[in-house]
Parts: structure tokens; sequence; C-alpha cells
């Protein structure tokens, strides 16, 4: 679920919603040139507050799941406002019927007023208690329909609550069961006359399944090669980890995420390996994080990685 936030980031950042991220950037660097403490130095307090304000709104924007979340609290609180709306106009409706009604009763009353001045008093008593059944009658009915709308609304709002939480659910469960490609991390050091390229690792591991990527090899501090293979799905990719490579150097290859275990097939042949394992849930930079955790990162990387460590 995404973080809450006080205020309204598309207000501050002067943007509407469904913006592209260009467009996010563009409005962000607007207003951290507008509010820059150096350009306000006879309001510097009020403008810091801004450019910090701004800065918080474009970091909550910019990441996905934070807008997407925001912007469906914002569908459905217009949803609900919208339908109090509507009640509301029912309601004022109803309520002038109930006006109208009521002045024709005080006219009517009036005439009967004056048409009882000619009855008995028995004639009158009588009239009195048919009056008052009718009025218990109108009250008890429309008591019942006041007490049913409200069943209906309690109900209809249940239901609503009921199919929201059966859509999250069936989002959770899709996202879960999304399938996984099988990833194998390949290391190898290079000798003097013999090396490996992207051609020849494909040929060597394409024998066990088809080859959706291959990322760039990358060498270490220490002078190993390392490159990333990437499985399509649908594959019995198993036995690519014991891989020792073809005409070149000894190859030693490990799985960064397992191939997913086949409908029939049961669990056989999953890693038991706990943290290897978690590949599967890392996101891209992280997987790379962790594949190439030996090679002194780019200083501007180095920062991210500590500055989330920090977090």
């Amino acid at each position: 679920m995404a973080p809450k936030i006080s205020f309204n980031p598309y207000e501050v950042l002067e943007i509407d919603r469904g913006c592209s991220d260009k467009e996010l950037q563009k409005a962000y660097k607007q207003q951290c040139l507008r509010w820059h403490p150096d350009k306000n130095l006879g309001n510097k307090e009020e403008a810091e507050k801004k450019f910090i304000i701004a800065k918080e709104a474009f970091q909550f924007l910019f990441d996905k799941t934070n807008r997407d979340e925001y912007d469906r609290d914002y569908e459905r609180a217009k949803y609900r406002e919208a339908n109090q709306r509507a009640r509301m106009e029912k309601a004022d409706s109803t309520r002038r019927k109930l006006i109208d009604e009521l002045h024709q009763r005080e006219k009517a009353f009036a005439e009967k007023r004056h048409t009882d001045e000619h009855l008995t008093p028995a004639q009158l008593h009588q009239k009195r208690k048919e009056e008052e059944k009718r009025i218990r009658s109108e009250f008890e009915l429309l008591r019942q329909r006041l007490e049913k709308e409200a069943a209906d609304e309690v109900h209809a709002q249940q239901e609503r609550l009921a199919r929201l939480a059966r859509e999250q659910a069936e989002s959770k469960t899709q996202e879960k069961n999304e399938e996984k490609h099988a990833t194998l991390r390949v290391k190898w050091r290079p000798l003097e006359d013999r090396d490996y390229d992207e051609e020849k690792l494909r040929k060597i591991f394409e024998n066990y399944g088809t080859i959706s990527m291959i990322t760039p090899i990358r060498t270490t501090k220490k002078g190993d090669r390392i490159c990333m293979i990437e499985f399509d799905s649908n594959h019995s990719e198993y036995g690519a980890e014991l891989e020792h490579g073809k005409d070149g150097p000894e190859i030693s290859a490990s799985w960064l995420i397992p191939p997913q275990a086949s409908k029939d097939g049961g669990n056989e042949g999953v890693s038991t390996d706990e943290k290897r394992s978690d590949f599967a849930s890392m996101s891209y930079e992280e997987l790379q994080a962790q594949l190439f955790g030996d090679m002194p990162p780019p200083p501007e990387k180095r920062k991210k990685w500590h500055e989330e460590d920090e977090e």
C-alpha cells in the first residue's frame, strides 16, 4: 500500500493527473527554480518550505506504485462524493414534495375546520379518531419505507466493499502467480588465447532452453568474466547450472532465479537454497547489485546503494 501524504502532490507541482514522467520532471524543475531559497531572500523561510514540499511531491509521484494508489483513492473519493450529491439532490426533491404535501394538508385542514363547525360533538369525535388512525397508518408506511431505503443502502455499500476486496485479492493472486523467467549467473576466467563472447555462450546454453536475453559481459576487478542468461518460460532449463563450457575456459554457473516447476512435475529439481530463491522477488537493480557485488560500483551507484542501506 502506498504511503499517505498530507497534501495534494498534483496541486503542489501544478500538473494534471495522467501526466508523463517527463512532464513530472519538468514541473518539479520549475518549482525548484521558483522556490529556490537563493532566489527568495526576502521570504527565505517560506521558500524553503515550498521547496521541501515540492521535493516530497516529486518523490511521491515519481514512484508509480504511490501514484497509482493515490489516483485510485482519488477516484474512489470522487465516486463517493458523486453518490453523496445524488443522494442529497434526491433528498431535496423528496423534502420539497413533503413540504408541498404539508401545504395541501394545511389547506385541506382549514377547509375541513370550516365544515366541522356544522358537525355535532359525537361526529367530531368519530372524525378525529378516523384521522388519528389514518395518520398512524401513514407514519408506519413512511417508517418502513425509510428503514428499507437505509437497509438497501447499507447492503449496497457492503456489496461494493466485498467486490473491491475480491478484486484486490484477485490482483494479488495474479501478481503472486506471475511466471518468473529462469536466470542463470555465468562466471569464468578468460585464458590468453581462449575466451567466450555472447555468440559462443548462446550456442552452449541454448541446448537447455530458448534464451531470451544475455546481459553484457562484465569484467570484475579480479579479472573474472560475468554475465546473466535469461531463459524463456515453459522450458526445462535444469542442468544448465552444471555446464562447464566447451572449447574455452571452465565455466561455473548458478541459478539466480531457478526454473519454475512444471505443473505435472511437482517440486522436483527446485533448489533448496532459500537465499537463491529470494532472487525471484528482487528488482533488476537489486539483481545487478547482487550479481556484480565483487566489482567496484561507479560513484553515483555506490552512493545510491549506501542511501538505500541507510533507509
